[in-house]
């Protein structure tokens, strides 16, 4: 259904320089652990499919940020009052396996398989994109950091922890005192940026972010 491709290269020539990708398709990159890898105490082996299904697995999730978005709500933390907070995140659509998604193999390492995904838009889609994207959408950028050798799944929370600073950037922007909670919704603006630096996963988002709600605490 899906077609990986190392002819990367001849692919990305179809696609150069048109104003056709930007308007009509999404591209997302997701990557997955390839051979040994430390997790904590242990090691696990991964094979060349499990690292490819795993890839997979990352492109859907940041395409369904991408196209449809989340709906989130975050229970700010107060260290003042040593109140906890969390950040519930829901995606709005799962996107499934699609042959509007092309999927070509980008770069293989020693650790990991990166593959790149183009996804065509329909109009329904490319409607909603632009809805999201008027005035009352704003956008914001948030980084978060983790250790590196737990799990190849910490990316994803570390993918997370990046979003809720992201919200909470983009709500201190327009919000003056600490607020208990905050309700809204999230839409990708571009495929998240991952790295590993001193041993720890570092993961940096772009949104566009809309605040539908926003409740203060009545006692301080």
């Amino acid at each position: 259904m899906y077609r990986i491709s190392l002819f990367f290269i001849i692919f990305c020539s179809f696609f150069a320089y048109s104003d056709d990708i930007y308007t009509n398709y999404v591209q997302v990159f997701g990557e997955g652990p390839v051979g040994q890898q430390i997790l904590g105490f242990e090691t696990k082996t991964y094979t060349k499919d499990e690292a490819v299904g795993i890839a997979k697995t990352e492109v859907l999730e940041f395409l369904s940020g991408m196209v449809f978005g989340y709906n989130f709500t975050y229970k700010v933390e107060n260290p003042l009052n040593k109140s906890q907070g969390y950040f519930d995140l829901k995606n709005i659509v799962i996107i499934k396996e699609d042959r509007n998604l092309t999927l070509t193999q980008l770069e293989e390492s020693q650790i990991s398989i990166r593959i790149q995904a183009l996804y065509r838009l329909n109009e329904n889609q490319k409607s909603y994109i632009r809805g999201f994207g008027s005035s009352i959408a704003k956008n914001s950028f948030g980084t978060s950091s983790d250790t590196w050798v737990a799990s190849w799944d910490k990316r994803f929370e570390v993918y997370k922890d990046a979003l809720r600073n992201a919200v909470l950037n983009g709500a201190k922007k327009n919000i003056k005192s600490r607020p208990l909670f905050i309700k809204g919704k999230i839409l990708l603006a571009e495929s998240p940026k991952f790295r590993v630096l001193s041993g720890e996963w570092n993961a940096t988002v772009k949104i566009n972010l809309i605040i539908t709600d926003i409740k203060y605490a009545d006692v301080y």
